[in-house]
């Protein structure tokens, strides 16, 4: 008996290997945008929060609605705004002046902005080499 065995030519498998970077380079851009999904999301909620703290200083309201989770509030009085409590990481707060609290959240977004700026450039990247390589497949398919 003989055992036929197909071999590949060269150009084939150039297009073989071509196609597996696509999909490597595919998965990586995908995995970069999710990421910057999430970092956009937080970014958002960081530039939320300053402005109600900003805005704490010019209306100097009564009442508010404390969120108490998932969605769920109760109304409350601040009898202080000129003090922030201040989630510096794992689960640990401090009192902060409203001043350094806005601080604390500009240095914030100036960190959070430029990771996602860091992000948008590598998916940039990655999005020239996923064409070039779709141009290679093309032509290695003709």
């Amino acid at each position: 008996m003989r055992y036929l065995v197909n071999k590949m030519t060269k150009k084939e498998e150039e297009l073989q290997k071509k196609v597996v970077q696509f999909q490597i380079l595919e998965a990586n851009l995908k995995m970069l945008q999710e990421r910057a999904s999430v970092i956009n999301q937080r970014l958002e909620e960081f530039q939320k929060t300053r402005t109600a703290i900003s805005e704490l200083k010019i209306t100097k309201p009564n009442k508010a609605l404390i969120p108490l989770g998932s969605g769920n509030f109760v109304f409350g009085s601040i009898e202080n705004s000129k003090d922030i409590i201040v989630g510096i990481g794992s689960g640990i707060a401090i009192k902060k002046k409203r001043e350094d609290a806005l601080k604390i959240l500009d240095d914030k977004i100036t960190e959070t902005a430029d990771v996602l700026n860091d992000i948008t450039k590598k998916s940039q990247a990655l999005i020239q080499s996923l064409e070039k390589i779709q141009l290679e497949i093309e032509d290695l398919q003709t």
